[in-house]
């Protein structure tokens, strides 16, 4: 399988979550939705940002059993799959907001201030 097609089909799975991207960076493809990066395709791996605020690999196997045929996925893999992908997301889009409203506060803050 190509790389090409390896990001098509993991495109095709997260297509429930709508708007996400695929953006070709410095020797990896960078998964955006709503102009958030939440995840990276290196290869054949995806990484998805954790807890940690690190990406970690989403496992092989799980990834293996995603790119059979469509007609033979397991649903349950497909919904693991979103489940993690959906967690990285709205991680990242809070780290974010998080981060903008520091610099909101500190710049508020630094007007107010003789």
């Amino acid at each position: 399988m190509t790389q090409e097609e390896f990001v098509a089909k993991i495109l095709e799975v997260l297509s429930p979550m709508s708007d996400v991207t695929a953006i070709k960076s410095k020797g990896h493809i960078v998964l955006y939705k709503e102009g958030v990066m939440f995840g990276k395709i290196i290869e054949q791996s995806v990484l998805l940002l954790s807890n940690g605020n690190k990406f970690m690999e989403v496992e092989t196997e799980l990834i293996n059993r995603l790119l059979i045929p469509k007609n033979k996925i397991d649903q349950s893999d497909c919904d693991a799959f979103l489940f993690k992908a959906t967690k990285s997301w709205w991680l990242a889009k809070n780290k974010i907001w998080n981060i903008s409203n520091v610099k909101e506060c500190l710049i508020t803050n630094k007007v107010k201030m003789p």
